[in-house]
């Protein structure tokens, strides 16, 4: 008997348990574990964006730009991620209750840990080292008022 991959991701719960001869619907074992990342992944960016910014990354503009935009994408991948969960376990034989779904949001997921990892370790070195050097120059630049003498 051979994996016929497409029809195991475009299969819903209820067409599985039959195919399998099972007297119920195929079991949905990540139910809490997607639950608790996305809710926790909302938790944090919901943190970060209403008092992280002004506690913790206020007078680091290259850390908060980052946090900007690697957490916003982080919380739009939790919150696609809750009505694939409320799909998969409600919405039994429709259209979004299929595997393909979950994987597509993991790959989203791996994606953007990647997409993330990479910036850590290529990008933000250099970005810290210019935003330093930029502070040095701008020590030695005259920003005081200067008195202007009018003819009269």
């Amino acid at each position: 008997m051979h994996f016929n991959l497409i029809q195991w991701l475009f299969t819903d719960p209820i067409t599985a348990s039959n195919n399998a001869n099972l007297p119920n619907e195929e079991p949905f074992r990540l139910l809490w574990p997607y639950l608790v990342f996305c809710c926790a992944g909302l938790l944090i960016t919901f943190y970060y964006f209403v008092e992280g910014r002004k506690r913790f990354v206020k007078s680091k503009p290259i850390i908060k730009y980052m946090f900007d935009r690697y957490l916003t994408w982080f919380g739009v991948i939790c919150f696609i991620g809750l009505p694939i969960i409320f799909a998969r376990v409600y919405l039994d034989g429709f259209f979004f209750a299929w595997r393909l779904w979950r994987y597509l949001w993991a790959v989203a997921l791996i994606g953007w840990a990647v997409t993330w990892i990479v910036y850590l370790v290529k990008k933000y070195p250099a970005e810290r080292d210019n935003f330093v050097a930029y502070q040095n120059r701008q020590q030695y630049i005259r920003t005081g008022k200067r008195k202007v003498k009018t003819a009269r």
